[in-house]
């Protein structure tokens, strides 16, 4: 079993039962392949870098599992057929799926959401944010000292 990652883009014409049928079709087709779905995240509608099917916007979906090439296969070969998807993208992401290890280290990430919100409602700054200094936005009009044209 490989580590895998999906992205998917849904027809952002949808309803929301529709858009959530298509979520659950893709996450059914996965489980009854033995795959393991570790992650199921909703970034929701968002617009498109460029136009893809006539589409401006689309309904983002991030799947994170442990599944074997076939059931990553079916689904792909799915998604070319299922019209209201509009795009998508798998990536191998490691040889090995570990679900213990993404779990705990899930599980990390989230006390360190935790901890920082629980600082913010003290009243405290988060150590990293006091030693990152302002960075200064470059206009195209500011000139460099060696750019000036002087041969001087």
């Amino acid at each position: 079993m490989r580590h895998y990652e999906t992205l998917f883009i849904i027809n952002p014409d949808l309803s929301e039962e529709d858009t959530a049928s298509v979520v659950e079709k893709f996450s059914t087709i996965l489980t009854d392949r033995g795959s393991n779905l570790v992650k199921v995240d909703q970034w929701g509608r968002r617009r498109l870098a460029y136009e893809v099917k006539k589409f401006n916007k689309g309904f983002y979906v991030l799947f994170e599992y442990g599944a074997t090439p076939e059931a990553v296969a079916e689904m792909e070969r799915i998604f070319k057929i299922d019209e209201r998807v509009i795009r998508y993208l798998t990536v191998k992401k490691d040889d090995l799926f570990d679900a213990e290890a993404i779990a705990r280290a899930e599980a990390e990430a989230a006390a360190k959401a935790a901890a920082r919100a629980a600082r913010a409602e003290a009243g405290q700054d988060d150590d990293e944010e006091e030693d990152e200094a302002p960075r200064r936005r470059r206009d195209e009009d500011d000139d460099d000292e060696d750019d000036d044209g002087d041969e001087d």
